[in-house]
C-alpha cells in the first residue's frame, strides 16, 4: 500500500506527464479495440445490405435454409415411414437448441403425399382419372391463411370424414364446390378416405416469409389436412404413402453478426451431411450461401486492410509514447542512478515503474474501448477524406475480442514505457555523472548507418513494386493479392523515417554553417543559439523525428485518400459518360423492347424497323439541363488503306453531346470541345482512337469505309485522333495466356449520317443534371408520365454506392483519423518537449539574466531556437512528405484492375491538406512559444542562482 501511495503522489507530482502517457496509453488502446469494433459493425451493415438487395431482386429470403426429400415410400411401410420422417423432425428439433444463437423467425414443416385418383361420393361414377388430388400438410397454415368461403378444418377426423382446404384454382380444376366429399380408393387401406372441402383459402400476406419457399399457386389439386390429423392418419396409418418432404427455416437476418456467419454457414454444412447420410438425394439450400463466402473473404480483408492503414498511425504513437517515457526518465535519471549506488537491483527498479505504467495502463485498457466506439463512429460517418456526412450510424457494440486488442495494446503500452527505464537503471550515480560530463556520443543509428539502410530498403521496395506494376500493365494480371500487401503502407513511412534520420546526420553541419556564415554580425542571443543547437542537437533529435515522421505522414496520407477517392470516382464518371445515361422502350416488327430492340439485332437476312421514341421530352424536364442521344454499335468493320479490322462506333450530334457529356479536364491535349468543333460542320467527319491510328498509321485526311448491321459501306474521312473518349476504354484487354491481343478501336461519326445510311436503331440518352438534388424531381416526372425504360444507370448512385464500399469508408475514415490523432498528438509531444525542456534549463537561463541578458533577448533565443529545430524538421516534413506521395502514391494503381484504370491514374494533392499542417504547426509554435514566454516571467533569477550554488 505504501508503494502504491508513494506512485500516486509521484504521478501528482508529474501530473502533466502522467496525463501525456495516459493519452498516448488511451490512443493505443482505443485504435487496437477500435479495428475489431468497425470491422463488425461495416461488414454487419454490408451483409444486411447483401441480403436486402438479393431479398428484393430474387424474392427468395436469403437467410434461410431448406432441406428436401422425396422418399415415395412404397404403401404397407408405415414404421420405416414414420420413423423416417420423426428422426428429421428430431434433427430440425435438435438442430435450433444447438444453434440457439439465432432467432428463427419461421420453421415450417410440409409434407406431400403422391398423386391419388378420387371420386365424388355422390356420384356412382369411377375414379376420375384425368385429375389427381395430393393430400397436403404444411405447419401452421390456419395462421397465415384468409378464409374466402368456408371454415378452418378439425383438429381430428370427424365422423370418418377428413376434412380439408383448397384453394379457388382447385375448385375450378375439379369442377366441385365447397362442401363436396370426394372418396379416394387406397389400397391397403381398410377402407377408402372419405374427404370433405369445408374451406377456401388464399394467402393472407404474400410478403409474408411464411410463403417464401412456396405459394399456393403451386398448390393446384392439393387437399391441405389440419397438421394433427395428418400426422395421426396419413403418416402413423399409412393412410396415403407421403412422397415429398420439405422443411423451411429462417433466421431474422438483422440479427446476423460476424461472428454468427460462421455458425450459419456450419449450419447449412451440418444439415446437409445428416441428410446426405440418411438419404443420398436429399438436398439443402441456404440461398445467402454466396454472400456468406464472399462475406467471409470480405472480413479477412477488411481486417488486413484496417491494420494496415493503422500502422504508420500505431509507428506515431509508439514513437510518442517513447518520447513522454523518456522526458520522465531523464529528469528522474539522478534519482535512479541513486538508487542503484545504494543496493537496489535493476529489476527492482524496473519493477517499480511498471507498477506505476501498470495503473494508467489499467485505466487504458478500460477507457481504450469505449473511446474506440468513438472512433468507429468517426470511420462509419466517413464520406471522403476529412469529409464526414449524416448517415445512419453503425451499430457497434464492443466485442470480447476488442478487449483482448486493448489489452495486448496496453500490454505493450507499458513495454515500450519501460524501455527508456531499463536503460537508465544501467548506471549508477558516479558512471551518470561520469556520462553527463563526457562528450556527447554519436547515436546508435548514426554509428551503424541506420539512415542509410531504412532509405535503401524503402528504395528497394519502390523499385520491386514499381516492376510488379509494370508486369501488370502488360500482362493484365490480377493486382488483388498486391492491393492488400502491408508494404504498401509500410514502405512509404520508412521512406519518410529514413529521409528524418539522414537530415539529422547532416543537421550539425547545417547549424555550423549557418554559425560560420554570420558568425561576425550575430547578436549575443543569436550566437548563444546557434552555439546552444549546435552543441546540442542530439537533444533536439526525438523532438525533429518526431515532427518529421508525424507532418511527412500525414501529407502522405492525405496525398493517398485524396487520389485513391479522385481516380475512383474519375474512373466512375468516364465509364458513364454523364450524369444519367438511359435507353427508352423501342417498338418494331420483330419484337418489341427486349433483346430486339438492341442495336444490331438484326442480320443480313431480316432488317428490323424501329420506331423512334421521343427523346426530346427529356430537355424539358425539371433538372435537366442537356439531353443527348448517343448511338454505340461494337464489331463495327472498316477498311482502309493501311489494311481493315474491327472498331466500336459512336454516332452523336455534336453540339448535344458537348453540353451532355463529362470529360476530365487535362486528360486531352486540347479542350474536348474543340475536338467536336472539329468535325461539326462535315457529315462524314470523324474522330479515330489514338490506337487506332497507331495500329493502323491513320492521319487527318485519310479515308475509311465502315459497315454494321447489314448496311452497305459507309465513306468517311479522318479529322482527328483522339486519345480518351467518354465511355471508351482504350487500354489492352487481357486474353487468356498473359498476352493482349486485342487493341480497342473506336471510331465516333455523325449521328444523322450513320441513320441516314443505316437506318434508324436503338440510342442511348445521355443527360446532364443541375446538381445532384436535381434528379428527386427529374425521378418524379418520369414516374409521373410513365415513360417506359429498358435501362438506366445514374452516376451519382454510383459514386454514393462506391463511397459506402466498406473498403473505401475504412481507408478514408482511417487516413481521416490518423490525420487528426496526428495534429492531436504532435501538438502534446510539441508542448511536452518544450515546456520541460525550459524547466530543465532554469540554471542557464537565470545565468543568463544575471549577467544581463534582456527578457525580450531570452524570448528572441528561445523563438530563434524553435525556429532552427521545429522549422527545419516543418520544412524536411513538408518535403519528404510531398516526395513520398509523388514515389509511392502511384503504387496505389495495384488496387484497381489494370485493363480499367481510365482516366491514367494520377497524384492528387490539396494544398488545403498542406495548410491545415502548417496552420496547426505554426499554431503550436504560437502557444508554446507564449506558454514559455510565460515560464519565463515567472523565473526569479535568484532563485535560480542559488538553486546553481547548491
Amino acid at each position: 500500500m505504501a508503494i502504491i501511495t508513494m506512485l500516486f503522489r509521484k504521478m501528482v507530482k508529474n501530473r502533466w506527464l502522467a496525463i501525456s502517457m495516459l493519452v498516448g496509453m488511451i490512443l493505443c488502446t482505443s485504435l487496437a479495440s477500435c479495428i475489431p469494433i468497425y470491422k463488425d459493425a461495416i461488414l454487419e451493415r454490408m451483409l444486411v445490405k447483401e441480403m436486402e438487395q438479393q431479398y428484393k431482386h430474387s424474392g427468395i429470403y436469403p437467410s434461410s435454409l431448406v432441406a428436401v426429400a422425396n422418399p415415395a415410400f412404397h404403401p404397407g411401410n408405415v414404421e420405416k415411414q414414420t420413423a423416417f420422417i420423426a428422426q428429421f423432425d428430431h434433427y430440425w428439433n435438435d438442430m435450433m437448441v444447438k444453434y440457439n444463437q439465432f432467432s428463427f423467425i419461421e420453421y415450417i414443416k410440409i409434407r406431400d403425399t403422391a398423386p391419388v385418383a378420387f371420386r365424388f361420393a355422390d356420384t356412382a361414377a369411377a375414379p376420375n382419372t384425368k385429375h389427381k388430388i395430393t393430400l397436403n400438410m404444411r405447419s401452421n397454415i390456419e395462421e397465415h391463411v384468409r378464409l374466402l368461403d368456408g371454415r378452418l378444418p378439425a383438429s381430428e377426423v370427424v365422423n370418418g370424414v377428413y376434412e380439408a382446404l383448397v384453394t379457388d384454382s382447385t375448385l375450378v380444376q375439379l369442377k366441385t364446390v365447397l362442401g363436396q366429399e370426394i372418396i379416394v380408393d387406397t389400397p391397403p387401406a381398410a377402407e377408402p378416405l372419405r374427404m370433405k372441402i369445408v374451406g377456401v383459402i388464399a394467402e393472407q400476406d404474400l410478403n409474408d416469409i411464411y410463403w417464401n419457399h412456396s405459394n399456393l399457386t403451386r398448390y393446384n389439386g392439393a387437399f391441405f389436412l389440419n397438421e394433427q390429423v395428418f400426422q395421426q392418419q396419413i403418416i402413423e396409418k399409412g393412410m396415403v404413402p407421403v412422397h415429398s418432404l420439405a422443411w423451411f427455416g429462417a433466421v431474422d437476418y438483422y440479427a446476423l453478426s460476424s461472428k454468427k456467419t460462421a455458425d450459419f454457414t456450419s449450419m447449412k454444412q451440418d444439415m446437409e451431411s445428416y441428410y446426405k447420410s440418411k438419404y443420398a438425394s436429399a438436398y439443402v439450400q441456404q440461398p445467402a450461401q454466396d454472400i456468406l463466402k464472399q462475406y467471409s473473404s470480405y472480413e479477412t480483408r477488411l481486417n488486413a486492410l484496417l491494420w494496415m492503414l493503422n500502422i504508420p498511425l500505431y509507428v506515431l504513437i509508439i514513437f510518442y509514447m517513447y518520447m513522454v517515457s523518456t522526458l520522465l526518465i531523464d529528469m528522474q535519471k539522478s534519482e535512479i542512478a541513486l538508487l542503484r549506488s545504494r543496493g537496489a537491483s535493476r529489476l527492482a527498479i524496473t519493477m517499480l515503474y511498471a507498477v506505476e505504467f501498470l495503473l494508467l495502463a489499467s485505466v487504458a485498457f478500460i477507457a481504450g474501448p469505449m473511446l474506440g466506439k468513438m472512433f468507429t463512429a468517426v470511420l462509419g460517418s466517413s464520406d471522403s477524406f476529412l469529409g464526414f456526412v449524416q448517415r445512419t450510424a453503425l451499430n457497434t457494440k464492443i466485442s470480447l475480442e476488442s478487449y483482448i486488442y486493448a489489452l495486448i495494446a496496453a500490454l505493450g503500452a507499458v513495454i515500450i514505457h519501460l524501455l527508456p527505464v531499463i536503460f537508465a537503471t544501467r548506471f549508477s550515480i558516479v558512471e551518470e555523472k561520469r556520462n553527463n560530463a563526457r562528450q556527447e556520443r554519436k547515436p546508435f543509428w548514426e554509428r551503424f548507418g541506420l539512415d542509410f539502410l531504412i532509405i535503401a530498403v524503402s528504395l528497394y521496395g519502390l523499385y520491386s513494386y514499381r516492376n510488379k506494376l509494370r508486369e501488370l500493365a502488360e500482362l493484365g494480371l490480377d493486382s488483388q493479392a498486391l492491393s492488400s500487401d502491408p508494404l504498401l503502407f509500410v514502405v512509404p513511412s520508412l521512406f519518410i523515417l529514413g529521409a528524418g534520420l539522414l537530415f539529422l546526420r547532416l543537421y550539425p553541419l547545417l547549424i555550423k554553417g549557418l554559425y560560420l556564415l554570420g558568425k561576425s554580425i550575430w547578436s549575443p542571443a543569436l550566437y548563444a543559439s546557434f552555439l546552444l543547437v549546435g552543441r546540442r542537437s542530439k537533444h533536439y533529435h526525438m523532438l525533429m523525428i518526431f515532427l518529421i515522421l508525424t507532418i511527412g505522414t500525414g501529407i502522405y496520407n492525405a496525398s493517398a485518400a485524396r487520389t485513391l477517392n479522385q481516380n475512383t470516382e474519375d474512373q466512375i464518371w468516364y465509364r458513364s459518360g454523364s450524369d444519367i445515361v438511359l435507353r427508352q422502350y423501342w417498338i418494331n416488327d420483330a419484337g418489341a423492347g427486349g433483346q430486339d430492340s438492341k442495336p444490331g439485332a438484326e442480320n443480313a437476312n431480316q432488317k428490323v424497323n424501329y420506331k423512334e421514341p421521343d427523346y426530346d421530352v427529356f430537355n424539358f424536364m425539371p433538372g435537366v439541363e442537356q439531353a443527348a442521344r448517343v448511338f454505340k454499335q461494337d464489331n463495327v468493320s472498316f477498311s482502309g488503306a493501311n489494311g481493315n479490322g474491327m472498331t466500336q462506333l459512336i454516332g452523336i450530334d455534336t453540339y448535344e453531346f458537348g453540353y451532355a457529356a463529362w470529360m476530365k479536364e487535362g486528360l486531352l491535349p486540347y479542350h474536348f470541345n474543340e475536338y467536336l468543333n472539329l468535325i461539326a460542320g462535315n457529315r462524314s467527319a470523324v474522330l479515330v482512337s489514338s490506337s487506332m491510328a497507331e495500329q493502323f498509321e491513320l492521319k487527318p485526311g485519310d479515308t475509311l469505309s465502315i459497315s454494321y448491321s447489314g448496311s452497305r459501306s459507309i465513306p468517311v474521312t479522318v479529322y482527328g485522333v483522339i486519345p480518351y473518349f467518354p465511355s471508351f476504354n482504350p487500354n489492352p484487354a487481357p486474353v487468356e495466356g498473359g498476352k493482349q491481343t486485342f487493341v480497342p478501336n473506336l471510331i465516333v461519326g455523325h449521328l444523322e449520317m450513320l441513320q441516314d445510311e443505316a437506318g434508324l436503331q436503338p440510342y442511348d440518352v445521355w443527360l446532364s443534371m443541375e446538381s445532384s438534388e436535381a434528379r428527386i424531381a427529374f425521378y418524379e416526372e418520369l414516374e409521373a408520365r410513365r415513360i417506359p425504360l429498358e435501362s438506366l444507370t445514374d452516376t451519382y448512385e454510383a459514386i454514393y454506392s462506391s463511397r459506402n464500399d466498406p473498403f473505401r469508408m475504412a481507408m478514408n475514415g482511417v487516413l481521416s483519423l490518423s490525420f487528426i490523432l496526428s495534429l492531436m498528438v504532435t501538438a502534446i509531444g510539441f508542448l511536452l518537449f518544450w515546456m520541460f525542456s525550459l524547466k530543465a534549463r532554469v540554471l542557464q537561463i537565470g545565468v543568463f539574466r544575471a549577467m544581463g541578458i534582456s527578457f525580450r533577448s531570452l524570448v528572441s533565443m528561445l523563438g530563434v531556437e524553435q525556429l532552427l529545430t521545429t522549422g527545419s524538421a516543418l520544412l524536411l516534413a513538408l518535403l519528404s512528405g510531398m516526395l513520398a506521395s509523388l514515389l509511392f502514391v502511384p503504387l496505389f494503381q495495384l488496387s484497381f484492375d489494370p485493363s480499367q484504370i481510365v482516366p491514367p491514374f494520377k497524384v492528387v494533392t490539396e494544398s488545403g491538406d498542406t495548410w491545415h499542417l502548417l496552420l496547426a504547426t505554426f499554431g503550436m509554435l504560437i502557444i508554446v512559444l507564449l506558454i514559455l514566454i510565460g515560464m519565463l516571467r515567472r523565473i526569479k533569477v535568484h532563485q535560480a542562482v542559488k538553486l546553481g550554488e547548491d
